[in-house]
């Protein structure tokens, strides 16, 4: 399956350079799609050229409508997508251009891009709401190359300032599903704001368990991102691990039941979703979701082979469905997080194991955040071009408390409000991870920019690969069983 992703993904690069009618493509993976049914070399050489011929196919159905003109007046028909993050004098959301018309054009054009939404305070918008508004798209170029290339990946044009004076008219509202999604994240920030927590503490609570971080103070994400600890505070991979990790040990007594280990694995992956629910169905939360439900019933078949197996089909579907995910940091990240887990972390872990379950648990959280924060390492440059070291001594304290962090604050969210101790020891632990942040930010000797391209992280990565396979077949030493005496 590995190999066949390879193709796909080939693919995809080839569709985002050629110009071909998607017509032609289409015929000629049928045509290799029937010639792999031969069971020999030509079957095998006709099917990875029909995986390649599929990539091409994905890539040039992705944005196949108009783009948006910048700089001009448009009408645009958008649909909001996520929550408004308050920015102090504005706020900040994301939403989806369905249609739009020009003034020199009258004729309404269909559009599958997306674009970041500028409101001043009084303007009120809310998830699934879709606007008509009279404005202007401007470009993304005030800010860094890096993150202009990344919002470009994930289908953004431009950006729309909403003022006052903004013509702005209220179609209606769509997706009932992210709707609910979003009156469940408001639902579970209200019942932490509700408790005893307060400050900082509580900023941190709310963000982790509800993906809300329009209460942290500018200073507080700072440190965050000083101390390479940022991917913290945003709902991602990170947080979905380790609901995946304690939803397993916490329903481990399940497989005492006949069919346990069924029950055991659709538990978790309802576990799972449902956090992502609470979150607000982020985009990135829902890869995560996906790519851990596969982790799930990939572990779940006891072979690490069958376990990159699942991974790499999860990994093909989704970028088949959307092809610029190849481009997202946040999808690379997820991806190469849940297979360093599978290749790295397992089988570490599996020669650590003793006979000490809380060992087991602390060794296997260590092994997971150090391996997860290097195995990430080379995406975070290339993309963000800033390695902050410290973050790799720091990683696994922060995602050992993060354990603790996130399961006392979704406890909170749930539990009833007499029971304050479960607040108290919610904003001790988030105290606790604020304050190493804050002592690892003033470490700036750790942290340093750096210039990678693409293919020094693919050398790394490759280099990494073939030094841990011949590490491992070096241990492989034959051996003979010999009959006792």
């Amino acid at each position: 399956m590995l190999i066949l992703l390879v193709a796909l993904v080939a693919g995809m690069v080839i569709g985002a350079w050629v110009s071909v009618p998607l017509w032609v493509v289409i015929v000629c993976a049928a045509t290799f799609y029937l010639c792999s049914f031969r069971r020999d070399r030509i079957g095998e050489i006709a099917l990875l050229l029909a995986f390649v011929m599929t990539g091409v196919a994905a890539s040039l159905s992705e944005f196949r409508h108009d783009t948006p003109s910048l700089d001009e007046p448009l009408t645009l028909l958008l649909t909001i997508d996520e929550e408004p993050a308050d920015r102090g004098t504005w706020k900040r959301s994301s939403a989806s251009v369905s249609w739009y018309r020009s003034n020199t054009d009258s004729t309404w054009h269909e559009c599958d891009r997306r674009v970041i939404i500028s409101t001043d305070s009084a303007t009120q918008l809310t998830v699934g709401e879709r606007i008509a508004i009279y404005t202007q798209l401007r470009p993304l170029a005030d800010s860094t190359n890096s993150y202009v290339r990344l919002m470009h990946s994930r289908g953004y044009v431009g950006r729309v300032a909403i003022y006052r004076s903004t013509p702005l008219v209220r179609v209606g509202k769509t997706g009932s599903l992210r709707r609910a999604s979003s009156r469940l994240q408001h639902w579970a920030a209200e019942r932490l704001r509700a408790s005893r927590l307060e400050g900082d503490q509580l900023a941190l609570c709310t963000a982790i368990a509800t993906g809300k971080r329009t209460t942290m103070s500018a200073q507080l994400r700072e440190q965050y991102t000083l101390s390479g600890s940022s991917h913290l505070l945003a709902v991602s991979g990170l947080h979905v691990a380790i609901v995946f990790v304690v939803a397993n040990i916490l329903l481990r007594w399940l497989t005492l039941l006949a069919r346990g280990s069924q029950l055991l694995n659709l538990a978790v992956v309802a576990v799972v979703w449902g956090y992502a629910a609470m979150t607000g169905m982020a985009v990135s939360v829902v890869r995560a979701a996906l790519m851990f439900s596969a982790l799930q019933f990939a572990l779940a078949s006891g072979a690490s082979y069958r376990s990159g197996n699942v991974l790499a089909t999860v990994a093909m579907v989704m970028l088949i469905v959307r092809p610029s995910l190849l481009g997202d940091v946040s999808f690379q990240l997820s991806v190469v997080a849940v297979a360093a887990i599978i290749y790295w972390a397992v089988p570490f872990c599996a020669q650590l194991r003793t006979r000490n379950g809380l060992l087991n648990l602390l060794t296997s959280t260590v092994v997971i955040g150090a391996v997860c924060t290097l195995a990430t390492a080379p995406l975070v440059a290339y993309w963000f071009g800033r390695v902050a070291m410290v973050g790799v001594v720091l990683n696994p304290l922060v995602v050992l408390l993060g354990y603790g962090l996130v399961v006392l604050s979704v406890m909170t969210i749930f539990v009833p409000t007499s029971w304050g101790f479960v607040a108290r020891a919610a904003g001790a632990i988030a105290e606790a991870e604020n304050r190493c942040v804050a002592v690892a930010a003033e470490m700036d000797w750790t942290q340093f920019t750096t210039d990678i391209n693409s293919w020094t992280v693919v050398i790394i990565y490759a280099a990494a690969i073939v030094i841990t396979e011949l590490a491992r077949r070096k241990t492989r030493k034959k051996s003979l069983s010999l009959p006792y005496v």
